[in-house]
């Protein structure tokens, strides 16, 4: 339940001014096929925040962890060594 109340965005939309000002490389890893937020979110989020990589993974669905572990394991091997 505490997923669920993050993922609202009346509990998250106080954090993005300082996103905005923080310089700390950001890592957005979200599946193409996610029905629950739609990666026109993090399109849009990555656009707005500086500093953040997208990562799109192919055929994940909202949890891309479970749809596709190696690929998301590359992601975070290829931003925490670059």
């Amino acid at each position: 339940m505490a997923m669920v109340g993050a993922a609202d965005n009346r509990y998250t939309r106080d954090i993005v001014p300082a996103l905005r000002q923080n310089a700390t490389p950001k890592l957005l890893i979200w599946g193409e096929d996610d029905g629950f937020q739609k990666v026109e979110y993090a399109e849009r989020f990555a656009s707005e925040i500086p500093h953040t990589t997208l990562v799109r993974i192919p055929d994940a669905g909202h949890i891309p962890t479970d749809n596709a572990p190696g690929q998301i394991a590359r992601a975070l091997v290829d931003f925490f060594t670059a």
